[in-house]
């Protein structure tokens, strides 16, 4: 091993990588839960950044499919799945944001119309540009080697072509474009120099949009309906193959639409290829939950797209997540486990005995809540804040019980500082096994373990441990992308603390504590540098740090920790839904990730609705807060909320990332 093995270091690689490496990395845990992928309707697949969406759809790639016949490897469809090709867009990559970079120009009555029948037409031809690309391509390989031609046979002869080129002629979609085309290359070249056309207009090349190009713009999904129906009965492909057409980034329209001030246009030409619900084709579009929640509006209908009907549902993100039924999702550490088994295999590690325990082999296991509390004892005098006014015996116990089990002695200080202990004077008593009756409430344990070693920690001047393959885990709040980013900082830590000598002997790391810790911040620091990104990212960014000092504070100087489950916030249901800037702000924070937001079963005796949220997870570290949620959250409100972000509460001055000093190493763990 050298100290540039790092099998986390480029995080997005399955999106960039040559087939024959993505049937190595992809893990296919997710599509085994995901059998819509493989059928015969449109498919929308959700979720946060980093979930894995464009791997999935990445699954449909022609040239990816190859790989995995050739390397033998299973292809992770159902047993039945149906014969398809499929095309794509990708809204980055294919830079659909160009086509709004001349709007300006036109006069605002006109804009919209001109916007949306542009963006269907530009498309329309990337699409059917693309599928031509994947139907050459399949019938190329097929005469080396016959890969996929069982279940996909591309008869690419001259007399199939002559035919496509009639089937293709005879259809009005095209608006007569192709009329002076006499064979398929003919057709295909006119494709391209369409997509050329349009290129150079919106790279201001040209003063215009060339006449023909303007003049014969085409509906949205049917010219690559038609063009797969023609492939059908040209007998290119067999009757009974799916056409599925992918469109990825689908979220890059929500912001195009916001930065361009066409709202929501582009979005529902998409929805208007939805639904038709043509059979000749099939769209899998992938997209994050805010960009598909905030409009399903159908263009020029005005009517909305209907779930189950015009499409279904692959949520990412809610079959990651935890479950009291496990039948309702699949496990995140089986996902976490294969993706990170996947990457140490694809850089050359003998994982071999390894395999089904991997994480703990390299990570170890998280230390309890008492043992933590051990590390940041380190024999140092007690921290425990005991008043002047406590009983003797109970100042000795107190004392005497720090040395063995701190964390023990810190709840039994708790324990003493609640109201009822409080209203009864138990801190008087000289019986002191009477006294610790809260050492058989397990639930009161469990709910305050975390909260007090934040107290501890802090009194002591210690940094927070997060460590091990449970905290790793639950750290990355089933997100695939946050679960790498941590195991890329864990891993970066231990090689710059390693020395080469020791590196070469290495075949697969165990990584100590100390490194872990390390990393862990710096994964965090990083996930708080990312609030910048993004929508409303500075506002956002100023929101979040607000809460996260709000939090922290409340935490810390909650000495009797009566609310352990003050890590995370409640408004009402009510109050969310008005149209104010902060309940904008919070939905973005939603959407981006920064929030994890669920319904909230209120305590209160009104019984009204409530939504609660909770800061990510990775974000805890950083802002030095509870990752575990117990009790109820802070009831807050909206005024609050605005004096918090006004910066208004004392103990809501927000942390500046460019002040956070990383952990150094020899000062941890001495």
């Amino acid at each position: 091993m050298n100290r540039f093995d790092n099998p986390f270091h480029d995080l997005w690689v399955t999106e960039i990588l040559a087939p024959d490496e993505f049937v190595k990395m992809f893990s296919p845990v997710v599509a085994s839960h995901s059998e819509d992928l493989f059928g015969t309707g449109n498919v929308v697949i959700k979720g946060r950044q980093g979930s894995g969406k464009s791997m999935l759809l990445s699954l449909l790639n022609t040239k990816t499919r190859v790989a995995y016949a050739r390397s033998g490897a299973k292809y992770p469809a159902p047993a039945s799945y149906k014969s398809f090709i499929s095309a794509g867009i990708h809204l980055i990559r294919d830079n659909a944001r160009i086509v709004a970079s001349r709007l300006s120009e036109l006069p605002q009555e006109k804009r919209k119309d001109w916007a949306a029948t542009t963006f269907a037409d530009y498309v329309n031809y990337i699409l059917i540009q693309d599928l031509i690309a994947n139907i050459k391509y399949l019938a190329k390989e097929q005469t080396l080697d016959n890969v996929l031609k069982s279940e996909l046979p591309i008869n690419w002869t001259s007399q199939n072509q002559e035919n496509l080129t009639k089937y293709i002629k005879t259809s009005s979609a095209w608006y007569g474009y192709l009329d002076d085309c006499n064979t398929f290359d003919d057709i295909e070249k006119k494709i391209n120099n369409r997509i050329t056309e349009y290129r150079k207009f919106f790279n201001f090349n040209n003063d215009h949009l060339a006449s023909q190009v303007e003049s014969t713009k085409t509906d949205i999904g049917e010219p690559t309906a038609v063009f797969a129906d023609a492939l059908r009965q040209s007998g290119v492909i067999s009757p009974q193959t799916l056409v599925y057409l992918r469109i990825d980034q689908h979220e890059e329209l929500y912001e195009l639409e916001k930065s361009s001030g066409n709202s929501r246009i582009f979005r529902q030409v998409i929805n208007r290829a939805l639904a038709m619900r043509d059979g000749r084709v099939a769209y899998r579009v992938g997209t994050r939950h805010y960009a598909w929640s905030s409009d399903v509006t159908i263009w020029g209908s005005g009517a909305h797209l209907e779930n189950m009907r015009d499409y279904s549902i692959i949520d990412i993100d809610e079959i990651l997540r935890r479950h009291e039924n496990p039948a309702l999702g699949i496990s995140f550490s089986d996902f976490a486990a294969d993706v990170f088994s996947r990457r140490l295999a694809a850089y050359g590690f003998d994982i071999g005995s390894h395999k089904e325990n991997l994480l703990k082999s390299i990570f170890g296991k998280t230390l309890t809540p008492a043992e933590r509390a051990r590390v940041y004892f380190k024999e140092k005098p007690s921290v425990l804040n005991i008043p002047d006014d406590w009983s003797s015996e109970w100042k000795k116990t107190l004392e005497r019980l720090w040395l063995t089990d701190p964390l023990d002695a810190k709840l039994s200080e708790v324990w003493l500082r609640q109201k009822k202990q409080q209203r009864e004077k138990v801190y008087l008593s000289k019986d002191m096994d009477a006294a610790l009756s809260w050492k058989g409430r397990r639930y009161w344990i469990k709910e305050r373990n975390e909260a007090a070693l934040i107290q501890i920690a802090g009194d002591a001047k210690e940094m927070l441990i997060w460590s091990g393959e449970r905290h790793i885990l639950d750290l990355s709040g089933w997100n695939i992308l946050a679960f790498m980013t941590i195991c890329r900082a864990i891993w970066a830590a231990w090689l710059r603390s390693t020395p080469d000598e020791e590196l070469q002997k290495t075949h697969l790391p165990s990584i100590s504590m100390d490194k872990q810790v390390i990393g862990i911040y710096e994964a965090s620091r990083i996930w708080a540098e990312k609030l910048r990104e993004g929508a409303d990212g500075d506002k956002r960014y100023a929101f979040i740090n607000s809460l996260g000092a709000w939090i922290s504070s409340t935490i810390r100087n909650d000495r009797a920790l009566s609310y352990p489950g003050h890590t995370g916030f409640s408004i009402f249901k009510k109050d969310f839904d008005l149209p104010t800037p902060l309940t904008s702000l919070l939905k973005s924070c939603r959407d981006q990730g920064d929030l994890i937001e669920s319904e909230h079963t209120t305590k209160s005796n009104d019984g009204l609705p409530r939504i609660k949220w909770y800061l990510n997870p990775l974000l805890c570290p950083y802002f030095r807060i509870p990752h575990i949620r117990t009790k109820e959250p802070i009831y807050t409100n909206l005024i609050e909320l605005n004096e918090i972000l006004a910066g208004n509460i004392s103990n809501a001055k927000p942390k500046k990332i460019d002040d956070y000093e990383p952990p150094i190493q020899s000062e941890l763990f001495q």
